[in-house]
């Protein structure tokens, strides 16, 4: 069992003792039960023109109920913690087991032999500590160093956002679980103008509490990038050696790491079917999911159903070594196959899918400066558009439009905007040439460490 050191609410019992509560009250309804707990409190700031635009506060709680008899699952989930509540919930989990179909795969999982991972550092007391004024000068310094950029015309959002989640797991095969974590950001995008045109640049910061973050340096970074693509136009169409920027990277990977789920494996939904032990990418690109990375947003001792979360090779040296698993796309896998710990639910609202932690792209050497420096000649893409529908990790097409600068002597030239680059994830992959040693965690994608990522033959069309 792994234990926290945070305090609940004074009029909430810690989620796994209230799990075990559940549980207990439940142990008379012929079912194999599972609750999951679930606690959390979520603070978004927006600011606008130097005022406070809009402050948000929430506060999600509530327990969700899997009850499992036969090869037939029931869920439920409640809001109301009280006994009455929870009580309800239990007889909807079980009384849905009446309209499931049999699935043989459909069982909970049974506790891990060695134990959960020490984690230490996941819930830091700076964001509870951090009061609402503190939090919104936070986004304000964010802002106004963008504005310090005499080319930026407008920041068109400056935000701070944080979250902390606690959550309890007890099951009837005896899993005991329990962890809390704490993260949160600021980010800004300002518009940069010219001539009659406007661009934009991101910038953002991440920590486990505001003292991490460097709201300076956010906005100065956002100011800068979109002030270097002022005066960008079409560059000609052709084959480039495409540098792409850290956080393109990071929603290519995630766009791809859809496919290496085992449910989207198994559903026919994926073009990496069949391939495990197989050479699917450059020798020079090795992709982990790892749950257990010190910074990373979805690191935690355990999944959405209790199992451990662990460190999985995806792409090692180039060669597929697994898909993501869950408990129940282990089992149907067949002998042999276990859960990586990447049972993964949106709340406790929701039964656990499949789903990545965090991945992390192995780094080569270098900044920027370097890598472009080692390319010669390319395109450096600094940031994408379309990727929700101009990446089908079904079929593995890739088609999105792109703004960056030509890379020329070896150094960033001219900005470029409005060209489509256009391959598949055969052809991305199998063409990483090169990696920069810059791997920054970007938490635009779900949770992903990546580094600058050059590949060759990229089909860009522009003028």
């Amino acid at each position: 069992m792994n234990r926290v050191s945070a305090k609940a609410r004074p009029d909430s019992p810690a989620p796994l003792k209230l799990a075990r509560a559940a549980l207990a009250r439940g142990g008379s309804m012929g079912a194999d039960l599972e609750i999951y707990v679930q606690y959390g409190r979520t603070v978004n700031i927006k600011v606008f023109r130097r005022g406070v635009e809009s402050v948000t506060v929430a506060e999600p709680r509530g327990l969700g109920i899997r009850a499992i008899r036969d090869g037939r699952m029931g869920y439920s989930f409640t809001a109301d913690l009280s006994n009455a509540g929870i009580d309800l919930a239990l007889a909807a989990a079980t009384d849905n087991l009446r309209a499931a179909d049999v699935d043989p795969f459909v069982r909970l999982p049974e506790p891990a032999s060695h134990g959960y991972p020490e984690l230490p550092g996941l819930w830091l007391p700076g964001i509870a500590g951090t009061d609402l004024a503190a939090k919104t000068r936070i986004a304000l310094e964010a802002e106004a160093a963008a504005f310090a950029n005499p080319a930026v015309e407008l920041v068109e959002e400056s935000v701070y956002a944080d979250e902390e989640a606690r959550v309890g797991i007890a099951s009837s095969t005896g899993i005991e679980a329990e962890a809390e974590q704490s993260f949160c950001f600021t980010y800004v995008l300002a518009l940069a103008g010219g001539n009659g045109e406007r661009q934009s640049g991101l910038g953002f910061s991440t920590g486990r509490e505001p003292g991490a973050l460097d709201p300076e340096q956010t906005g100065r970074e956002a100011a800068d990038k979109a002030r270097a693509l002022l005066g960008a136009r079409p560059c000609a169409t052709g084959a480039y050696t495409v540098v792409f920027d850290r956080e393109v990277a990071a929603a290519l990977i995630a766009s791809i790491a859809q496919a290496l789920s085992a449910d989207a494996v198994q559903k026919g939904r994926s073009v990496f079917a069949g391939k495990v032990g197989q050479a699917v990418a450059s020798r020079v690109l090795t992709v982990l999911d790892d749950g257990l990375a010190a910074e990373g947003m979805g690191t935690n001792p355990f999944d959405g159903e209790g199992v451990p979360q662990q460190a999985t090779p995806l792409f090692e040296a180039g060669v597929l070594r697994s898909f993501l698993h869950s408990s129940y796309t282990a089992r149907k896998e067949g002998e042999g196959v276990g859960s990586t710990g990447n049972a993964a639910r949106g709340s406790y609202r929701s039964v656990p899918g499949v789903g990545a932690t965090n991945l992390v792209v192995v780094p080569g050497e270098g900044d920027l400066a370097d890598v472009t420096a080692r390319v010669g000649e390319g395109l450096y893409v600094d940031s994408v558009a379309g990727l929700h529908s101009g990446v089908n990790p079904i079929s593995g097409e890739i088609s999105v439009g792109a703004t960056g600068r030509l890379i020329a002597g070896g150094a960033l030239g001219a900005p470029v905007r409005e060209v489509t680059i256009a391959t598949d994830f055969a052809g991305f992959l199998g063409s990483v040439s090169d990696l920069g040693g810059d791997a920054r965690w970007i938490p635009l994608h779900g949770s992903v460490c990546a580094p600058s990522l050059v590949v060759d033959g990229i089909a860009v069309s522009g003028v």
